[in-house]
């Protein structure tokens, strides 16, 4: 394991290094700009029987998350800039009346660098950027690339290492990136340090993600490596990831998105192979409330592992374990494996989206829920069905104006066979102000 991650780190060098004579010849414009901002969310979350299915069972739970970022982007030059991002997230535990970890029932959490990078771009050659350091990172939809440290919820999604994007000709871009990411915070200084983790084991990241345009179409394509290095009774594994996405708008107002990507690698002595995909068709009719302002149809599958076979066939969140598809959910997959860790998982859903006033939207979406593989059963899991239930989302967003937003969620689940006998269903709520300046 340490010669894959000296490997790693070789070839993020080795990049970086091949870049050092066309930073020294770029010449920054004359300049210098310092910006500064202010991000508050105040988030109120409410829950019972979300992680046992259980009516019985002392799981409920409400409490305040207040989030604080502080943020400054300085510009001392045409090719550099610098951005700086300090976060605290404190929690108000209302019942129970303890945070479950502290103790206590309000919690003064960390000030840590959410944000810590210098970006560089080529004043020669239009296109080209490095960014170095602490940097939040998306592709595409987040599917496989979006969250690189799940233990600490939405507290932050960061990433540590370095990117280099390179716009081409004809709206074509590629993107380099090496990311590692300890277990936890400890590369940078941490304020009133509590210890947080950010995954449960040490990972590290390579990979490359190519975007194109032909003709109305958006395609992308991608090829990673991730390593997890043992830790514990956990096993150290290598996955290697090929993909694809594609964007094709048949007419105005209607449009398909697809992703998909295979898995090939290691998870200690065990092989394993995973296939992983979604799609969602929209329509826009382009009429007025009280219509719909939009209508998906959509469909996801992540394989799940057969149990009769030698290898392991489970789909790897990769750097993607966040709330893609429901906020509730995630609580209930740390219960099969890990928080967020979707796999053996199938959806079909539709969704409705109504916008009945300029900065107002509400969503409505039903997912039909299904497991890939039976799994062995558990105190949770039946063992002996692929049915996993229903979900239901109401989402509401508003923006009062443009420093501040909020949202409402409520999701209803209704548990199928995949669960034990008797499994209860759940309720989950969710609101939010958020405030920028």
């Amino acid at each position: 394991m340490e010669g894959k991650r000296c490997a790693g780190f070789l070839a993020a060098l080795i990049c970086l290094g091949s870049l050092m004579p066309l930073v020294a010849q770029d010449q920054p414009a004359a300049g210098n700009k310092l910006d500064f901002y202010f991000w508050e969310r105040v988030r109120q979350e409410s829950w019972d029987n979300t992680s046992s299915l259980d009516e019985s069972a002392a799981d409920s739970s409400a409490y305040l998350r207040l989030r604080t970022s502080l943020g400054a982007k300085w510009h001392p030059g045409g090719a550099w800039e610098v951005h700086l991002r300090l976060t605290n997230e404190n929690r108000l535990y209302l019942a129970p009346k303890l945070d479950p970890r502290l103790k206590t029932d309000f919690n003064v959490h960390e000030v840590f660098f959410d944000q810590l990078s210098v970006k560089w771009t080529s004043q020669r050659r239009p296109g080209l950027a490095l960014t170095l350091g602490r940097f939040d990172m998306m592709l595409g939809e987040g599917f496989l690339v979006m969250d690189g440290g799940p233990l600490d919820g939405s507290r932050s999604a960061y990433f540590n290492g370095l990117r280099l994007d390179y716009a081409l000709k004809n709206k074509n871009s590629l993107t380099f990136f090496f990311v590692r990411q300890p277990r936890s915070d400890t590369l940078l200084p941490v304020v009133n340090d509590k210890g947080q983790a950010m995954v449960e084991q040490e990972e590290q990241g390579i990979g490359i993600h190519f975007s194109a345009k032909a003709q109305r179409t958006g395609l992308e394509a991608y090829l990673f490596r991730k390593d997890s290095f043992a830790f514990g009774s956990l096993p150290g594994g290598a996955l290697q990831v090929a993909g694809g996405r594609l964007v094709h708008p048949f007419t105005a107002k209607l449009s398909l998105t697809a992703e998909a990507a295979v898995q090939l690698g290691t998870w200690g002595e065990e092989s394993r192979r995973g296939l992983g995909g979604y799609f969602h068709l929209d329509r826009k009719p382009g009429r007025r409330f009280p219509c719909p302002a939009q209508l998906t149809l959509g469909g996801i599958f992540l394989s799940g592992d057969d149990p009769a076979t030698p290898r392991h066939e489970g789909w790897d969140a990769a750097f993607s374990r966040w709330p893609k598809w429901s906020d509730s959910l995630i609580y209930l997959l740390a219960k099969e494996t890990r928080v967020a860790d979707w796999s053996n998982f199938i959806s079909l859903y539709g969704q409705l989206l109504f916008e009945p006033a300029d900065r107002i939207r509400l969503s409505l979406a039903w997912h039909r829920l299904a497991a890939a593989e039976k799994t062995a059963p558990t105190a949770l899991l039946s063992g002996s069905g692929k049915a996993r239930g229903d979900l239901f989302i109401v989402k509401a967003l508003y923006d009062v104006s443009k420093q501040l937003a909020g949202r409402l969620i409520w999701e209803y689940f209704r548990p199928g066979n995949f669960y034990r006998s008797g499994a209860a269903a759940y309720h989950w709520i969710q609101f939010e102000m958020f405030f920028r300046f």
